[in-house]
């Protein structure tokens, strides 16, 4: 589905929000809350107990790391957001900043931030393992969605190696770009 958000300005975060919700990105929506289920369960049998949902958005992620029993922190920057997540998920924790955690769940955030922004970002925290989704696709929306960072698969890999990671292997969910790294 298509949202009606005009793609000829910076979208505001009120809009990205809308949008997100009429994509179906949604607590509400039974298939997305499922894919964010599968996207968890995969991760059964590391050594993971903390996660940190970084920029997590609608949170339906970080919701389903906390039903499997995760100890779950929600770093996201937009109030409207974290607004929605104080609504439909009362029980995650939002932080103001984002902390060291087992796992940090990066899903669709990084192309929004410079190499300077990962770079300050990895500098202050370390998380053990970290599942990893950014697209590779250009499309004519990129600038108002915020993407100014979009990479080759190939120079994410490296990206994170130069961070301190190495690249695992290939991960099934949520998309067909997931990675998981380890750190070195």
């Amino acid at each position: 589905m298509e949202p009606n958000i005009d793609f000829t300005k910076i979208v505001t975060p009120a809009e990205f929000l809308r949008a997100e919700l009429e994509m179906g990105i949604s607590m509400q929506n039974e298939a997305f809350v499922e894919l964010t289920r599968r996207t968890a369960g995969q991760l059964d049998g590391l050594d993971i107990k903390t996660v940190l949902d970084y920029g997590a958005g609608t949170g339906v992620y970080a919701e389903a790391y906390r039903r499997m029993g995760y100890d779950v922190l929600v770093y996201e920057i937009w109030d409207d957001h974290k607004n929605y997540i104080r609504e439909n998920a009362p029980l995650l924790k939002i932080i103001s900043q984002p902390v060291t955690t087992d796992l940090m769940n990066f899903i669709e955030v990084a192309e929004h931030m410079t190499d300077d922004e990962l770079n300050a970002l990895f500098a202050r925290i370390q998380p053990t393992f970290i599942l990893f989704s950014s697209t590779s696709e250009r499309t004519e929306w990129d600038a108002a969605w915020g993407h100014i960072n979009v990479k080759a698969q190939d120079e994410w890999v490296r990206l994170f190696y130069d961070l301190g990671y190495e690249y695992v292997k290939p991960m099934s969910y949520p998309t067909g770009y997931t990675k998981l790294f380890k750190r070195r």
